[in-house]
Order: structure tokens, then sequence, then C-alpha cells
């Protein structure tokens, strides 16, 4: 007999229908027989890691730094308590079983769970490795048909395992170590604390943000050829630009405006065909990004909706793939699936699918293809709204495949002057393709044409009685986070790091991931992570807006540079490429841990509190830490204070940097953040030592000392 592995209920059933010969119903018991098969499933990973209080009791409750640092080579598992008997069931079906056939999921972790649980039953038998993508019965077949020896698979198995290892260890040793330091319970993760330092810099970035002013040029004249006048937009070169984006003076502007004005020019305009494709099938992070764009769903909600979608209907392939392309079987089969997809929405779409788009290309495949529909009867009557809502965002991002791009023509005008070039564009539509059908937003477009503006032809024209205007405009903030769109950073990480190796390392982890830009966490993960971070008091969710709380930016500042950010996730994914190889042994990831945290047990959070919430106001112009409110004054984190015999505080580290309250007068946060950033701030009322009232200006020196300037006598 052969002892089928799947790695969850429903793929298992699917499994025993493709391959046992016989009639399996939806909620058939396992395990299930036929054909010289048995078939089992897991449910995810039947093995947790052991806690470090039953392996050692002084690792218990209460937690001592004594204790510190936890390490446990080759971390023991046991059985999750409410598992243990499906794996007794397992391992009794293995003691009758001639070989094995390893079916978790197509990825590392689908690799561990099975193999953790025959290494934990001592199976020394014959092992073979299935990859099943979806679970439509004639791909499980085929499926089956392309068997592989499960040891030349298991390295990526044992690189999950030490992640796994590393993860405990990490999680074990920095939350004991700031909880102990900070009197309150501080929790650290490889990937929520870099999410958490995400929201806490979005939000820092929005609250200090200091609006400048900036100008803009358009030149407007007469154009016959173009039936009337076009509006030029001036971009600046880089001599003028510096190392701005805008041009924070005017002056500039105003000269070139006095040369221009009532001139008339010669520019040219070149056409240019244009195509915009369909967007790519959804991967499962650019799903939950659009599903919040789209209606608001909070990540978790959306993704339990796809993995519904997938056990109670069969609607849709496998939900947490990390992929948007997809193999030529699935173009073979499309005509059969969306057509079945369509009469599940009660709709019929002029589809063609002789159209094969860049969807379609089994170089960019790798375990996991794009989430799509299954040729499976699910009625969108028999789902609830919010189902029916995801499923038909599925199955639309499929059917555009089979439609054509939306074809445009882009007019392009330009005239150079010393300063920079003017230009203006427009757009004519020559089909609107996919969009005809679907609307919404094309790839590739790169275009910002104003949709009002006339149509020049290609050639040279005259532009007759220049008109320039002078505009002022102003900076904005970043905008708060949604759901979706930290989902879509998570994914993305490495473009906020600034070390190069680390970038660097970000992007060749996810070196052929298409959707995957230097991420952290998993497309599986990343919902979890926000939820956790939600849960504990780290994240909070307004109208639809996520932000950090008090308790997230006091914690994050805190943290010691070398284990909140991205570079975590970069370190080990080197150590887990050479466990995968072979060429490193399991515990290599948490003896990286360890070192790690010895060099910073001694020091970190020392006489710091989280209890109560400090503003940030900005940067210490001395060493570049974040400066602080601390009741009437503001202070450089750097700077640590101790308690004296005699009830005062001595300053015992840090730069130094404090901004006091002057002559009586208390800075605002305002008014503290602005001094940071290089302006001058007014105070009034300021009262001197000999009891006179007097009105001033304050700056900061390079130093960091206060500079005064008097707006006039003292009274």
């Amino acid at each position: 007999m052969k002892l089928v592995i799947a790695e969850k209920p429903m793929l298992a059933r699917d499994i025993a229908r493709a391959i046992c010969g016989r009639s399996v119903s939806e909620n058939a018991s396992l395990p299930i027989s036929g054909n010289g098969y048995t078939v089992i499933a897991c449910a995810g990973h039947l093995l947790q890691l052991v806690e470090p209080e039953e392996l050692n009791p002084a690792w218990g409750k209460p937690w001592s730094l004594d204790a510190l640092p936890i390490e446990v080579p080759d971390w023991p598992k046991e059985p999750a308590p409410d598992k243990r008997e499906l794996v007794d069931r397992i391992a009794g079906l293995l003691e009758k079983a001639d070989s094995v056939i390893a079916a978790g999921d197509p990825d590392d972790e689908g690799q561990l769970i099975v193999d953790e649980l025959l290494d934990y039953l001592g199976y020394a038998g014959r092992v073979e490795r299935v990859y099943v993508n979806d679970n439509i019965e004639k791909n499980i077949v085929r499926a089956f048909g392309q068997l592989v020896p499960n040891d030349g698979c298991r390295g990526v198995g044992r690189a999950a395992y030490a992640r796994q290892m590393a993860d405990m260890c990490f999680g074990v040793n920095e939350t004991r170590l700031a909880t102990l330091r900070l009197h309150t319970l501080c929790t650290v993760g490889r990937v929520q604390t870099p999410t958490m330092g995400l929201v806490v810099a979005r939000d820092d970035a929005i609250e200090h943000h200091a609006k400048r002013k900036y100008f803009v040029l358009s030149a407007e004249g007469d154009c016959v050829d173009a039936g009337g006048a076009v509006t030029f937009c001036f971009k600046p070169g880089r001599e003028l630009l510096g190392d701005e984006k805008h041009l924070f003076a005017r002056e500039a502007l105003d000269r070139l405006k006095e040369r221009l004005d009532g001139r008339e020019l010669t520019f040219e305009t070149t056409v240019t065909r244009k195509q915009a494709c369909p967007p790519l099938p959804y991967n499962l992070t650019v799903l939950l990004a659009d599903m919040s764009k789209r209606y608001g769903f909070a990540a978790a909600k959306t993704q339990q909706i796809t993995q519904d979608l997938r056990d109670k209907y069969k609607a849709i392939t496998y939900n947490r793939s990390d992929s948007q392309y997809l193999k030529e079987e699935h173009f073979q089969d499309a005509p059969a699936v969306l057509s079945q997809a369509m009469r599940n929405l009660g709709t019929d779409w002029a589809l063609d699918f002789g159209i094969r788009s860049k969807a379609f290309n089994d170089g960019n495949v790798t375990a996991h293809h794009a989430i799509i529909p299954q040729e499976a009867d699910a009625p969108v009557s028999r789902m609830t709204g919010d189902e029916s809502k995801v499923y038909r965002a599925i199955v639309e991002r499929y059917a555009m495949q089979f439609l054509p791009p939306m074809v445009y023509d882009l007019s392009t005008s330009t005239f150079p002057v010393e300063e920079g070039t003017f230009s203006a564009t427009a757009k004519r539509v020559v089909s609107y393709g996919f969009r005809e059908t679907f609307g919404g937003e094309a790839q590739e477009e790169g275009v910002d044409a104003d949709p009002d503006a006339l149509w020049v032809p290609e050639g040279s024209h005259q532009l007759c009685g220049v008109r320039c205007t002078v505009g002022a405009k102003e900076t904005t903030p970043p905008k708060p986070y949604t759901e979706g769109t930290l989902i879509m950073d998570m994914a993305a990480i490495s473009k906020y790091v600034t070390d190069p190796e680390v970038k660097a390392i970000l992007k060749k982890k996810d070196d052929g991931k298409k959707g995957e830009h230097g991420g952290i966490g998993t497309t599986a993960t990343r919902a979890a992570i926000i939820e956790n971070l939600k849960k504990r008091g780290y994240l909070a969710e307004q109208k639809g807006k996520v932000h950090a709380t008090d308790k997230a930016k006091a914690f994050y500042r805190l943290l010691p540079p070398e284990i909140r950010g991205a570079d975590v996730t970069a370190r080990w994914w080197l150590i887990q490429q050479s466990i995968a190889e072979g060429s490193d042994d399991v515990n290599a990831v948490q003896r990286s841990v360890i070192q790690v945290f010895r060099s910073h047990m001694a020091s970190a959070y020392a006489g710091e509190s989280v209890g109560a919430s400090r503003t940030s106001v900005g940067r210490c112009p001395v060493c570049g830490k974040e400066v602080v409110q601390c009741g009437r004054a503001y202070s450089c984190s750097s700077n640590q204070s101790e308690k004296q015999e005699d009830g005062t505080w001595k300053q015992v580290s840090g730069c130094g940097f404090k901004i006091l309250p002057f002559c009586g007068k208390t800075l605002t946060p305002k008014q503290a953040g602005g001094l940071l950033d290089g302006k001058s701030v007014s105070l009034k009322g300021c009262r001197s030592k000999a009891g006179k009232t007097f009105d001033c200006r304050l700056s900061l020196k390079k130093d960091g000392t206060l500079a005064v300037a008097f707006a006039g006598k003292k009274k």
C-alpha cells in the first residue's frame, strides 16, 4: 500500500477522487483507500516546538535575565495538543505502508509539514514527493505521474525547520529581555517588528511633515495645427534643481517667464502608439491589497474568504500563492474553466481564447501559479455577499487575459530652454480593449496626460503669443497606511532599506518570485502578522487607516537597531540557503540569533520605560537619534540618566542634547520640531531674569545650542 500524506483534508479528498478510483464525498472520512493507495491528511503542522519551560524548568515563569540566552540545538518537537490523535492514526498507517508519497503544499512549509512528521515517527521507508498546485482531478492525475524522490526535496524543509527554530529562539530571548527591562510585555518578532517599524516611520513622516511652498511654471500659446491653445509644463534641469525635487525659490521662474512672455516659439511633436495591458491575475498579496482598496476588507478577512472559496466551493486554485503567472496547461484549459466561472457568476463576456497574455509563462511559475477560478460548479447564489465579491474579482482578473489591450496614441510636444524643458502630452484612445468590458486600471501606461488636452499632430509647430504663469504649490505628507498598502510594502520592504548589501540580499531572496520584491513574511502569513500587531496593542485601525500606537512608537525607538529591521530576514536567508544546499547544519541560523543577542543583552532597554508615551519631534542635530518630549523639555533619546542617592538624576550616557524651556516659555512640539528642521521659531512674552518681557526668535546652531534674535527692545 502507498500511503499519501496530504497537508489538508480537502486536498486529501481531491487526491483520493483522482487516484483511488472511487466516489468521494465532500465530507468523506479519512483515510480513503483504493487502487493500492491510502490517502490521509495532516491539518497543517501536526507538530510544534516544545516550549522552553518544558525543556528546562529554569526557563519558565517568572522569567529571569539570568536564564538568558535560551538556546536549544535541534529543538525537539511534540504533537500539538489537539492533534495527538491524528499523529497516532498516521503512525498506525505507516506500519502497513510499503512507501509514502508526501503531498504537502508545494513550498518549503509544505515540505516540512510531512518531513517533520515522518522524522518524529521514525519512518525509514521509501518516500516520494508530489507537487499538487490545484485540486482539479485531471491535474492531480498528471502530478502523480511526475513523482520525484523526496530525499532530493528535503533541503528546503530543513531550511524551513532552521527558520522555525530561529524564530522561536529570537522571539523567546528578545521578548523576555525587553519585557523584563521595560516592566511590561513587549513582544519581538522577525517579521512583526519591522512591520511595526513601517507604520511607525510612516506615521512619523506624516506627523513631522513641514509644508514647504514650491513653484511651478506653465507656458500657454496658440497653435494653429492644434486648433487652439496648448499648455506646456516646465521641467527644471538638474542644475536648477540641485538635490531637490522641487523649486523652492521662484526668482529663476520669474526671469524665465519674463524672457518667454509674448514670444513665438517652435516646438517638436512625436506621436507614438502604445498599449496598456490588462493587470496580471492575482497572487495573494495583490488580492489582499485590492480587496482592501475596493471594499475596505481587512487582510485576514480576505484571506479567510479565499480559504473558504477553496475548501467549501472548490471555486479557486491554491489561495496562498506568491505568483501571478500561469502554465501552458492553464491556457489550454481556459475555455472550459472560464465558461464554468461565467455560469457561476451568471454572466457571459465575449472572450477571445486565442489571445495569449504575458501571464502564461512556464518560466515564471515556480512552486505556485496565480490564483484563478477552477472548473467547478459554484454559483455565487450559494456564497455570502463578501465571498461573491472576492470570487468575482478573481474571475474578472483571469478573464481579462483573454481580451485585447487598450491601444492609444500619445502625442508628446517639447521645446528646450537653457534652464530645462517644456513639455505637453495628449492621449487619443484607439481601442479600449479589456477596459470596454471591465474598466479599471491597466498596467504599464506610465502616462499622466490631461484628458482635455488638445491633440497635436506629429511634426514641427509654432506656438504664438506665449503666456507664462508661475504657480505655487505645497509639499504633501505621505498617505497613512491601509492594511492593503501595508501588505504591499511588506512584500517590497527592500525599497526602504538603505544598506545596499541588505537591499541586494532581500531582492535576491525573492529572485524569480514575480510579485515579491525583497519582502518579509510570506503571502500566507502577512495578514496574520497585522492581526497580531493589532491584538498586541501595537497597531490600531481607524476608518480604514492603520496607525502605530504610542506603545509601538515608544518601544520601536528603544529596540536595538540590529534586530528591528528587515536585515534580520536577509541575514537568516543567506544561512538558510546554505542549509538547503547542505553546506551548513540546521542549527546555523539559531547560532546567529544567539550571537546577535549577546551583543546587546547587557545594554538594551537599560533604564528605559514605555509606560508613558513620549512624543518624537525630530532628529538630534548632534547624533541623529530621535528627540522626544520629556515633560516641559525635549531630550535626545540617546540620553540615559540614573537616580543618585540624594534623589537627583545624573546623565550617564548619550550626546546630551536637550531643548529646555526658554525664559519661562515652554516650546510646543511643533516649535521644537521646527527648530530641529532648521527653522527659526517665534516666542512672545518671554521673561528676563529682571522680570521684563520681550519677544524673540530662536534657532539652533550647528552645535545644538540655541541662537536668539530679539524682535524688539525689552519693556
